[in-house]
């Protein structure tokens, strides 16, 4: 089994570094997809062109000391009590949003592999206030440019598209998590859950927003589930729940189940995620249906 993950594995990346220069014909469809893109995720918007000012690439960036201790020291401002592996955690979720969001959706929603070379993403950070739970919460998030406008195309439901969408997250992902870890001595194994969990969620969600939501999650757990892949994880699954609506006719919601914990709950004022692998099942389903009520007005 390790020697055909490691033979598709090695077919993934080849079929990254083979990808040519998309021709005048897929050019629009391209400009669509990330139009559409930056449509959908406003705070993450990718492109594609030069890095220009104000710009660094991922490798760039989690190579830097200095600008590496800046981010987890933001993430500790945050919120009393946030030791570094609590910032480590938290900083991966933040950053493994901003890939998932600027990747996901061009495969989901137009079957677009772009090169996620630490090498060839290039990233504008910026902070973000958002209004939630009655109060104001600072964010980081940055912009992202595709330094190589080389997209693959291909299709969501197929199993070697998938495979060359899987290699270049895992591409991407390598040295970020072990310049967190090297920083934070928070576990690898730790730190490639919460990158699954982003790009779950993301599949999720831009399965909803394409109209592509059953194949979104057979292609998340295709690629979040290959024997071998530090991605895999046996927790990380997505479940429904069904409530009754205003007029007791059934409503039903897919949810992602985190196979990665955030550490949020050991900050001060901290609490566990709606869907936090430390919960149990049943508590879980209890606060999503509450939520799931009050969302519908029939709380």
């Amino acid at each position: 089994m390790a020697g055909n993950v490691s033979a598709a594995r090695a077919a993934g990346l080849e079929a990254m570094t083979a990808a040519i220069e998309t021709p005048g014909a897929e050019e629009g469809l391209v400009r669509r997809a990330l139009d559409a893109q930056a449509a959908y995720m406003p705070d993450v918007r990718a492109d594609i062109g030069p890095a220009g000012e104000g710009w660094t690439t991922s490798e760039v960036f989690f190579s830097d000391e200095a600008a590496l201790g800046e981010f987890l020291a933001f993430e500790q401002s945050l919120n009393e009590g946030t030791d570094l592996r609590a910032a480590g955690a938290l900083l991966m979720t933040d950053y493994g949003y901003i890939l998932a969001a600027a990747a996901v959706p061009l495969f989901t929603g137009f079957g677009l592999v772009p090169d996620l070379a630490p090498a060839s993403v290039a990233l504008s950070f910026h902070t973000i206030e958002e209004f939630r739970d009655g109060k104001t919460c600072r964010t980081r998030r940055a912009h992202v440019r595709f330094l190589n406008a080389a997209f693959r195309q291909g299709r969501l439901e197929d199993a070697g598209d998938g495979e060359r969408f899987r290699a270049g997250i895992e591409q991407h992902f390598r040295p970020v998590i072990e310049a967190i870890h090297a920083r934070t001595r928070l576990s690898r194994a730790a730190l490639w859950r919460l990158a699954s969990d982003s790009i779950a969620g993301r599949f999720l969600e831009s399965g909803y927003r394409f109209d592509r939501v059953e194949a979104a999650k057979a292609t998340a757990m295709r690629i979040l589930k290959v024997p071998g892949s530090p991605l895999a994880n046996r927790q990380l699954h997505f479940f429904d729940l069904t409530v009754f609506d205003r007029n007791r006719q059934d409503f039903s919601y897919t949810f992602r189940q985190r196979g990665g914990c955030c550490r949020f709950y050991l900050v001060e004022g901290g609490e566990y995620c709606p869907t936090c692998v430390l919960k149990a099942p049943a508590e879980r389903d209890e606060e999503l249906r509450l939520a799931m009520r009050r969302h519908l007005g029939v709380a």
